[in-house]
This record gives C-alpha cells, sequence and structure tokens, in this order.
C-alpha cells in the first residue's frame, strides 16, 4: 500500500476550504445578480401608493381617446390606480377605474410570464429610459403580478401589466413596433433593441386598452 507523503494532507484541507468557499462567494454573486433591480420587502410595506394624475390631468389624456385603436386586454385591479374622471366624453366605453401611462415603453411577450428574475433587464432599462412601462403577456403570474406592483408602488417605475391573446399581441406588434418575445426569449434575459416599441399614450381598463399613437 502506498502511504501518501504528509504535506498531501494540509494541501488537500486548503483546496477543500477553497472550493467551499468559491461557491459561497459564487451563490451570492449569482443571487445579487438575480435580484438586482427589486426593491427590498421593508420599502414595499413603508410605501405608499405613486403619484397619481389629478382629475384635470386625466381628462386631457383621456380626451386624446377619441382617436386611439382600441384593443381587448386584461388588467387586474391592482394595476388600476385611477378613476375615470368625471366629464369624459369618449371613448364612452371606458369606465371604472383605469391605468395610464404617458409615453411608455412598450413590451410584448407572446408568453406565460411566470419568473419574476426574467424581468430585471426590463426593468432596469425601463428606469434608465425613466419611462413607464407598458408589459404585455398571454398570463402573468403572481410573483410577476407583485414584482411590478412594488415597483410601482415605491415610485421606481411606473407600470402597466396586462394581458392578450396571441392574436391581439400580435396586432400591438404592429402599433407599437415591438417584436413580441418567446417563453425562450424571456428565461435568456434576451432584449434586443428591436423588442422596444413606443406609444403617445396607454389607457386601460379592466377589459380594454386605448393606444394613442405617434402621429
Amino acid at each position: 500500500m502506498i502511504i501518501p507523503p504528509l504535506w498531501g494532507i494540509p494541501v488537500v484541507l486548503v483546496v477543500g476550504i477553497a472550493v467551499v468557499w468559491y461557491g459561497w462567494w459564487a451563490d451570492r454573486r449569482a443571487t445579487a445578480r438575480a435580484t438586482a433591480g427589486y426593491t427590498p420587502q421593508s420599502e414595499i410595506d413603508a410605501a405608499t401608493p405613486g403619484h397619481t394624475p389629478d382629475a384635470e390631468h386625466l381628462l386631457a389624456v383621456v380626451a386624446r381617446l377619441s382617436d386611439a385603436v382600441s384593443v381587448p386586454t386584461g388588467a387586474t385591479g391592482t394595476v388600476l390606480t385611477a378613476s375615470v374622471p368625471p366629464g369624459h366624453v369618449d371613448p364612452p366605453s371606458l369606465e371604472g377605474r383605469i391605468a395610464v401611462a404617458e409615453h411608455p415603453l412598450v413590451l410584448l411577450a407572446d408568453a406565460d410570464l411566470n419568473d419574476p428574475v426574467a424581468l430585471v433587464p426590463a426593468l432596469r432599462h425601463a428606469r434608465e429610459e425613466d419611462r413607464p412601462l407598458v408589459l404585455v403577456a398571454r398570463t402573468l403570474g403572481a410573483a410577476v403580478l407583485d414584482t411590478l406592483d412594488a415597483n410601482a408602488r415605491t415610485g421606481r417605475i411606473i407600470t402597466v401589466p396586462l394581458t392578450a391573446s396571441s392574436a391581439v399581441i400580435a396586432q400591438l406588434s404592429e402599433l407599437t413596433c415591438a417584436l413580441p418575445l418567446t417563453e425562450q426569449d424571456w428565461r435568456a434575459g434576451w432584449l434586443p433593441s428591436g423588442a422596444w416599441g413606443s406609444a403617445e399614450a396607454w389607457v386601460a381598463d379592466a377589459q380594454r386598452s386605448w393606444i394613442v399613437l405617434p402621429a
């Protein structure tokens, strides 16, 4: 039987400790990267709802919807933070609570989005551009909606998350020039410059969206 030299034992120990330390450090780094752009729960709990335009400003935005394109979309109650201003005339079908975004970035996903980590690049870009984000997907999971709500409540990014069918997402792609991303694109964090669309204004209630397009 061959007996290893005594100096081999401390070498093995040192290498083992280094491997364990590197694994811990890599895990911490990966976690930090994955959670970049997220709002700590303590900030969410202490936050008050973001700024809502006053009735006069809302009326001015709604007044522009007479020439807007309308498509069917779905929105949860937490997204609808404003009330339809009194005195509005067009469109007559606009009612109840609404969400409003002016000059938003538009991102489309012909996919079911459930992983909030995949939102990090999009949220970071919207924050750098200092523009609201309208995100339309086939479905939006609870964790995704919670993440977007947290960013909106703390004033980091105004977000309007909506759901729509694949046919409507294709129509929105033509209207806003946004390239719909697949589920694989989102998982890979692939957000090319052509993925982003835009609009002059976006107003949504629980069942529809009205999009004011650039002249």
